[in-house]
Order: C-alpha cells, then sequence, then structure tokens
C-alpha cells in the first residue's frame, strides 16, 4: 500500500544544497529505521525522486513556501512520513553533532559530480557573474588549444574567440544550439545563465565538437551553485547519461537517457539496474572496478547504442558508476567515411614529399652493366602481369626504385602505390599498419584506421625488408597472398583485396627457412618473379654514369655550378668496395659538392676513409720486408707520415684522414713524427 503526505516548506531559503544534504541525512535514518524508501515531488508535479539523492533533491529548485508530496510504500510508511514531514515543515538547522556525515554526503556528490563531468564528452566553460573563468574542463581544452591554467580567472571573452557568455549574464535569456568556429573546429554551443534566489551568479557554456563526437572530460570547483549548473549540464547535454550507486540502484537519468530509452525517470530512479537494464554497460564496472570504454548493445528496434562507463571511487572506495551512451548516428557514420578518406589524404600527402625524389628514376634506372640489364629486362617483363615480384639486393642497391619503377610500367600506374617498411614497424604494430583496426580494437585506437593493403586496392604495394617480419606475421600475409582477403584488428568483417604485392629483402630467405626463421609457403608464394640486383661493387663500370648523374641532379637542387668530376676522384670511386652501394654514392656526391670548390670536383672534397683506403692500398703493395707484411703500427705510421708531410698541419691531416686533429697530434708523437 502506497502513503502520501503533503508537506509545506517554512525553510526560509527553501532546499539549497547543504540543506539537501541535511535532508539525505535524515531520510536515510528514517528509511533504515521503518525498512521503508521515501520518494518526493512537488505537489502536483510528476518527478518523483528518491527523497536519499541530494542532487535529484537539489535539483527541484523548492523554495519556501512550496508544497511537496512524500510518498513511501511499507506497514510501517505512514510513520516514516510523518517523521520526515515533521523534519521538512520546520526551520532546518544544522546539527553539529551530524555535521561530519553531512558534509560526507556533500563530498561524495560532488565527487560524483566531477566524475559525470569526466565522462561527458562536450566541452565545459563556467563563468561566475563577472564573466571570470571559473571552470574549464579538459574537453574544452582540447577543442579550444588553450590549457586550463592560462584561462582560469580570466574574462571570458579575452581568452575565447566570439564567447557570447556575457550577453548571456547581461540578458538572463538561455541560448541553444548556436554555431561557432573555433580555430579550425566547428562546434554547436548552449549557454545557460546560473541564478540562484531569482539572481544570475554566473553562465555555463557546453558546446560539442560536431567534427569528432568522442572526448569525455570536464571538472567543475563550486559548491553552493552545484545544484544549478549540474542542473543545466546535464540536462542539456547531448549524450545520455546515467547513475548507479554501490548497490546497482539508479540514481539519476537525464532527459536525454529518457528519449533514448522512451521512458519516464520516475518509472527507473530507485530501481536497480540489473532489472531495469539487465545489458547495461554500468553492470560490469560494477562487478570489475574497471572503466569500459566502446561497450556496444542494440536496442529491440536494431539501433545500436555505444557507452564508456567509469567507476566513482571516493578514498578508494567504490561509491557507484557513472555512464554515458550515444547512439550510432548517420553523422557518425559520414565521420568514419570521412576520417577512412583523411587517412588517405594523409598518407598521400607524406608520399607526395618522397615523390620529389623519385621523380627521375621512374623515367630509367642509370646503368649499363650486364648485370643491371638483365635485372631491369626480367623487371620489364614482370609489369606486364600482375604476378607477386620478390627483389633481392644489399642495402642501397636501388629495390625500392625498381619496385615503382614496375608500378609505373603496368596497368596500374593510376593506382595506388604504397610502401611499407617492414623492418621499421614494432612488431606489435605491424598487424594493425598493414590490415588496420577498428574503433577500440585495443588500447589507444580511438577511430578506425584503414591498413596499408585496403590504401593499396587495385594498386602496388612494396613491403620492403620482408625478410624482417615474425612468423606470426607470415601466416597473415600468407592468407593475404593466397586467399585474396583479410580482417581489420579488431573486426569481423572480411575485406577483399586486389593488389599486387612487389617484396624486397637484403637477407638470404633461403638460409632463413633452413633456420626456421622464415615459412617456406610465404617464401614460394613471394618468390614467383625473383630479381637480383647487383651491388654497386659489382658494376664499377657504372660509377661514372651515377656520379655524373647525382652531380646534375645535385646541382640542379642546390643551384651550384659544378659541372663536372675530376680523373683522380673517379679512380677513387672506382677504387672503393661502396658497402653502402648506390645510396652511398649519392651521399658521398652531395657531401663532395658542399664542401668542395671549383667548378671540378676534386680529391679534396671526398670524404677522409675514402681516401684513406686508396692509401692504405698503395702503401701495402709497396712496403713490404723481406716480403712479408708489416705491423698495423708500422702502416699507421707511414699513412699519417705522409698525410703530415702532404697537408702541413694536424688539422687538414686528420680530415684527410677521417680523425681528429689531437688523435693526429698524440699519433705523431707516439711515432716521433714531430719535427
Amino acid at each position: 500500500m502506497e502513503h502520501r503526505m503533503d508537506v509545506m516548506i517554512h525553510n526560509y531559503k527553501g532546499i539549497h544544497a547543504r540543506i539537501a544534504a541535511m535532508i539525505v541525512f535524515r531520510a536515510n535514518q528514517i528509511n533504515n529505521q521503518y525498512g521503508v524508501y521515501m520518494f518526493i515531488q512537488k505537489k502536483n508535479g510528476k518527478q518523483k525522486i528518491p527523497i536519499t539523492s541530494m542532487v535529484a533533491l537539489a535539483s527541484l529548485g523548492i523554495k519556501s513556501g512550496d508544497e511537496v508530496t512524500l510518498l513511501c510504500q511499507g506497514d510501517r510508511g505512514e510513520e516514516a512520513l510523518r517523521q520526515m514531514a515533521q523534519y521538512l515543515s520546520g526551520q532546518i538547522e544544522i546539527n553539529k553533532a551530524n555535521i561530519d556525515e553531512v558534509d560526507t554526503i556533500i563530498e561524495n556528490t560532488t565527487l560524483t559530480s566531477e566524475k559525470i563531468f569526466e565522462s561527458l564528452s562536450n566541452g565545459l566553460v563556467v563563468v561566475d557573474e563577472n564573466n571570470n573563468i571559473t571552470t574549464f574542463n579538459r574537453a574544452a581544452e582540447i577543442i579550444t588549444g588553450l590549457k586550463r591554467e592560462n584561462v582560469i580567472g580570466k574574462k571570458a571573452q579575452e581568452v575565447l574567440e566570439d564567447s557570447k557568455l556575457h550577453v548571456v549574464l547581461h540578458t538572463g535569456q538561455e541560448v541553444k544550439g548556436a554555431r561557432q568556429k573555433i580555430g579550425k573546429t566547428t562546434i554547436i554551443t548552449n549557454r545557460t545563465p546560473v541564478i540562484v534566489d531569482d539572481k544570475i551568479v554566473g553562465a555555463v557554456a557546453i558546446f560539442q565538437d560536431i567534427s569528432e563526437i568522442d572526448r569525455l572530460s570536464s571538472e567543475l570547483e563550486s559548491v553552493k551553485e552545484l545544484k544549478e549548473r549540474f542542473h543545466n549540464i546535464l540536462e542539456h547535454a547531448h549524450d545520455a547519461i546515467s547513475m548507479v550507486d554501490d548497490q546497482g540502484i539508479i540514481t539519476y537519468v537525464n532527459p536525454a537517457f529518457e528519449e533514448m530509452w522512451q521512458i519516464q525517470r520516475q518509472d527507473i530512479l530507485g530501481k536497480k539496474i540489473y532489472d531495469a537494464f539487465p545489458q547495461d554497460v554500468a553492470i560490469e564496472v560494477l562487478r570489475s572496478g574497471q572503466k569500459k570504454l566502446g561497450a556496444r548493445i542494440q536496442k529491440e528496434d536494431g539501433t545500436k547504442i555505444i557507452s564508456n562507463a567509469s567507476p566513482i571511487f571516493i578514498n578508494g572506495i567504490m561509491k557507484g558508476v557513472v555512464a554515458t551512451s550515444k547512439e550510432v548516428t548517420e553523422l557518425q557514420k559520414m565521420m568514419e567515411k570521412l576520417e577512412a578518406a583523411e587517412a588517405k589524404v594523409k598518407y598521400f600527402q607524406e608520399e607526395l614529399c618522397r615523390k620529389d625524389k623519385f621523380d627521375e628514376a621512374f623515367q630509367n634506372i642509370i646503368g649499363k652493366s650486364g648485370s643491371l640489364g638483365e635485372a631491369l629486362t626480367i623487371a620489364l617483363k614482370a609489369a606486364k602481369t600482375s604476378s607477386t615480384v620478390l627483389i633481392r639486393g644489399e642495402s642501397g642497391t636501388g629495390k625500392e626504385l625498381l619496385a615503382r619503377a614496375i608500378h609505373q610500367a603496368s596497368e596500374k600506374k593510376n593506382k595506388p602505390f604504397i610502401r611499407v617498411n617492414c623492418a621499421a614497424i614494432p612488431e606489435s604494430l605491424l598487424e594493425s599498419e598493414l590490415f588496420g583496426h577498428e574503433k577500440g580494437a585495443f588500447t589507444g585506437a580511438i577511430r578506425r584506421k584503414l591498413g596499408k593493403f585496403e590504401l593499396a586496392n587495385h594498386g602496388t604495394i612494396f613491403l620492403d625488408e620482408i625478410g624482417e617480419i615474425s612468423r606470426d606475421m607470415q601466416v597473415k600475409l600468407l592468407r593475404v597472398l593466397q586467399e585474396r582477403e583479410f580482417e581489420r584488428v579488431g573486426g569481423l568483417e572480411t575485406i577483399k583485396c586486389n593488389v599486387r604485392v612487389v617484396a624486397a629483402t637484403n637477407r638470404n630467405l633461403e638460409q632463413a627457412m633452413q633456420q626456421g626463421s622464415f615459412r617456406e609457403d610465404l617464401y614460394y608464394r613471394l618468390n614467383v618473379i625473383p630479381i637480383t640486383l647487383p651491388p654497386l661493387r659489382d658494376r664499377k663500370g657504372d660509377i661514372p654514369l651515377l656520379a655524373e648523374h647525382f652531380i646534375e641532379k645535385i646541382s640542379r637542387k642546390e643551384n651550384m655550378a659544378v659541372k663536372g668530376i675530376s680523373k683522380n676522384v673517379l679512380n677513387l670511386l672506382e677504387a672503393y668496395h661502396w658497402p653502402g652501394n648506390i645510396r652511398e654514392l649519392e651521399n658521398i656526391i652531395e657531401r663532395a659538392l658542399a664542401l668542395g670548390e671549383g667548378e671540378l670536383l676534386d680529391e679534396e672534397a671526398l670524404p677522409g676513409y675514402l681516401r684513406a683506403e686508396h692509401v692504405t692500398k698503395a702503401v701495402e703493395l709497396v712496403n713490404l720486408v723481406d716480403g712479408e707484411i708489416m705491423t698495423m703500427e708500422a702502416y699507421e705510421k707511414q699513412i699519417i707520415q705522409k698525410a703530415l708531410q702532404k697537408y702541413k698541419s694536424f688539422n687538414r691531416a686528420g680530415k684527410a684522414l677521417g680523425l681528429a686533429h689531437r688523435t693526429i697530434a698524440l699519433k705523431a708523437r707516439k711515432y716521433n713524427l714531430m719535427e
């Protein structure tokens, strides 16, 4: 049987935050004493709330002279209501004996509120009656690019572009749905005055980034104005917000929650979340004590809902859970498509920066040696097919250059060419890089990302350093090569792809197979058309052509007047063993152009180690004693002696030999070469 009782509030300031806390304290005592659970509502009002919820009670805005109705069920309900009515009808005074318990209720409510604001994805700015900013949450920092420590205490119009909070303070009128630009971000903002006892004491701005709705944060500091600010923020939030206590009892839901679930809050407040919403994400958080992000549930009408829930800890004890939910709208779907397009644009912008370096290489690859000619002949034939190509060769031999040339000569030349350096990507991220991931697939995955295979669809993907991937990744790559399909990390959808694969490595894959580090089945899938690029030391006849090409290319780029290369320099270049191959040659030419003088490159501009190697070889041919090789120190002494005789100073001799002048001085002293 339901018991009801009407009461007039005589407390001269009505029910404000501290009075609400005292009422909650007394109501808890009566509930426990009589074994009932009491509710309160304004007389003839529709909103019934638990009288033990300070936030909901304060949000009713009950003033002195208002009539309220108390309700409860139970055999002893009438007696309980009588005691509660007697307490409410008088002047509610602070009892010093109970002040600690009352302060605890206020503290718990404040911390709960702050957690709720931290869960919001909306930016929040609160100003006082003088338009000084008192609260500036983390979402506001992200959207505006401003730090809260730089704006707290300052006038809103001084730090926020196109702020209209001072207008709200002046007119007392609420503004909803205003579009505004903050930098490059478009927002929709609601601005609401904060009114206490018919006086404007501040204003609240809640703004939502309509180009990216997934940020959660906020914080409020004022306890006295908590009920008005808290009420306005929650009532106008776009996210559906709910709170439960540590027993799973629903203590608050906002209008967006009512609209999402087509219910009235009075029908569920005070009920257990397990009964009202058995699939709610808050249940899992209550059990685990861990926050849950990106949980998805589906309503009976098929509408999908994404929820985030966080536990509320006070002094290390979980006091409840706050959850925010949002329907997956068409706007979000469009945003996902936009994000996918942005990912492609970003990648191609990065590749454009690299493209300049390879423009000339697309036209031809420099060299006339027989071994290079054989490789180019095979590459040209391979370009006419869609077969997988495996390019072998040492580092710096031009494997990527050849891969691009194959792509440019193929029917896919107007489609994407996507490069991936498998050795440069951490193993833990390689799968996501190649195949993409869904939003929430792992920590930090805040949005869907397309993988390189998806970006390369209908084009060519170049997998450099293929010999460095793990056996686990080899299995997944093998499936793509065999089945032409894959799933994104964290996704269920199977994605078909039509991609031409060109792989490259400087490893001995046959030896790797014997050692068990490379799968045999993947090897044969990749090794359909093998092409081996010779090292530069095996095609030294191409060095003059390459050198002239690099001189012309770099001189034109840097606006230099160098026109050629001396015979001595060519001899030194052809005598060098080139461990870094063509890449090393280009770097040496660029260095020589930067440091040299005159229209011809001479040996003075070459690195010391390259000249020293040539000198060492020459010395080795003429410095045998009785047919025997001398000690290393003897050779070192002769080399330093010749360098000092030629360059006349420690500094210049050191530069020629690639050593510090102090090192040359020490060694000259050691070998008695100081005269």
